[in-house]
């Protein structure tokens, strides 16, 4: 088949990492095209409501692996002013508020206040655990491609696994194994990475928590907005976008993806370079017959799929929130146990807009295994009120001061304040659909842990096996949550611009 269009980089899917990949290219001078990025929106409507399945949690702006992709994007006055930062996180423990600073001899005296024990045992604690967090920053702000790719990058991970911890060390004692701070500490990971909290490690642990300890950041609009401004990026530096068109198959000759198979119009796009911004089981599908050709080396084997984040999107009035909450915000049932469902949840507070500045958005996490998700929604929707439930304890004012509360992936009706679906307190009587209503959408996937080393943040590689054709999105570095999507993001457009291009190859040979 004859290709339609012919671009040096092709873009399947809306991952964050995809988005970023596209943006940066399309920035560096290749020709971009993005499609397929509709099922991955972040945006959903909610009774005539657009609202964000979920908030955009930005890594600390300043630090020099988040800092160099939004000025190379020259976005980043534009992203300081649309985030908000938060300088601590608070954790709802019981009848305890804890607030993560970056002063440990602070956090140190709070601890032992709380929960007992002497201020320099939870000293040299917080020491050890910011220690382990921050050993991997040096590799993570340089230009290397995280994952390792090749020898010479794969000898220095080596290097960095030298210095961290061996299995079975535990950063955390001589704490006991049912002490309350285990809990606290091991939070920040498992509502942030995209792993399941009972595959989280020590290094991904302590990233998180030396994370939280830092001022975040809160873009405002959620991670809906964030994916409007990557979007704008790919078009101002002239990248293109297919709306309502599917990738469904990849084009590989000789061992190498040359274009990618879409509908509803029967035709190939031709490409340079693939990236494929989505999932590696999907990946696996878009091959077809070209993964069970080639080498086992070549076919991308996908993460098992241990849970999923399942989430709550809410307009709350401006009373609804007390004096000095801040903008994130963890809170955990009983420590000892699993940090899932309605026991552990996140809870994130947004910016209301200038010109509504009477509706505050709010979204709240958590995590539940695979099994139960992938049943049906019916657990979900049993969930949801549970959820609410441990919400209203943490906030007691917010639902006489609810706008709005609605998720994407349970299929209940959006509830307003006073009712539901439409804010009328008595519910009319139920009418059959004039349709099939299509299934909710599957949740956020979390994934099992793929490495076996002490560098336990890294995924699935973004090299298939296949020439020219990328993995881009959460399963790269699934134990650095948003940090990895951007970091993974990086690397991939590293591993195409040192690579040829068709377009600047013709120009050389013009000139």
């Amino acid at each position: 088949m004859v290709d339609t269009n012919f671009y040096d980089v092709v873009v399947c899917g809306g991952e964050l990492g995809g988005l970023v990949a596209a943006a940066l290219l399309a920035r560096r001078g290749f020709r971009v095209l993005l499609l397929g990025h509709e099922a991955e929106s972040a945006a959903f409507d909610a009774g005539g409501v657009a609202l964000s399945r979920a908030p955009a949690l930005l890594p600390p702006l300043d630090d020099p692996q988040s800092a160099r992709l939004f000025k190379e994007l020259d976005c980043a006055s534009l992203v300081k002013r649309r985030a908000t930062a938060s300088p601590f996180v608070r954790v709802a423990f019981g009848k305890h508020r804890l607030d993560l600073t970056a002063d440990a001899a602070v956090l140190a005296r709070d601890l032992s206040r709380a929960f007992g024990g002497t201020e320099a045992t939870m000293a040299a604690v917080l020491d050890r655990l910011g220690a382990l967090g921050r050993i991997v920053e040096p590799l993570l702000a340089t230009a290397m491609t995280l994952p390792p790719h090749g020898f010479w990058e794969r000898r220095e991970v080596g290097r960095l696994e030298s210095l961290l911890p061996r299995a079975g060390h535990d950063p955390l004692t001589p704490l006991a194994a049912d002490h309350p701070f285990r809990a606290i500490a091991a939070a920040p990971a498992a509502l942030g990475t995209a792993l399941h909290p009972s595959d989280i490690g020590t290094v991904a642990e302590a990233r998180a928590f030396a994370l939280a300890c830092r001022e975040s950041q809160v873009l405002d609009g959620g991670l809906a907005a964030f994916q409007d401004l990557l979007q704008q990026r790919i078009e101002t530096f002239g990248g293109d976008r297919r709306p309502r068109v599917e990738p469904v198959g990849i084009v590989v000759r000789r061992g190498r993806a040359v274009g990618v198979r879409v509908r509803p119009r029967d035709e190939t796009i031709g490409c340079h370079w693939l990236i494929w911004a989505g999932t590696s089981a999907s990946l696996r599908t878009a091959l077809g017959g070209a993964a069970v050709a080639s080498p086992p080396r070549a076919r991308a084997a996908a993460l098992r799929v241990a849970g999923y984040r399942y989430g709550l999107s809410m307009l709350v009035g401006p009373d609804a929130l007390p004096t000095g909450t801040p903008a994130r915000m963890l809170a955990i049932g009983d420590p000892s146990r699993p940090l899932l469902e309605d026991n552990a949840i996140s809870v994130t507070v947004g910016q209301p807009a200038p010109r509504d500045p009477g509706r505050t958005p709010l979204w709240v996490e958590c995590v539940v295994s695979a099994h139960l998700v992938d049943a049906g929604p019916s657990y979900l929707r049993a969930l949801r009120g549970r959820v609410v439930h441990t919400l209203g304890r943490l906030l007691p004012d917010l639902e006489r001061h609810l706008i709005l509360r609605a998720s994407p992936y349970d299929g209940l009706p959006p509830q307003r304040a006073g009712g539901v679906d439409g804010g009328s307190a008595t519910p009319g009587p139920k009418t059959p659909p004039p349709f099939a209503v299509p299934p909710p959408p599957t949740p956020p996937a979390l994934y099992a842990r793929a490495a076996s080393g002490p560098f336990d943040v890294v995924g699935m590689p973004h090299a298939t096996g296949i020439k020219n054709l990328l993995l881009v999105g959460r399963e790269n570095l699934p134990g650095l949550g948003v940090e990895g999507e951007l970091v993974g993001s990086w690397g991939a457009a590293r591993l195409v611009g040192g690579g040829p291009v068709r377009r600047l190859r013709r120009r050389t040979l013009l000139g």
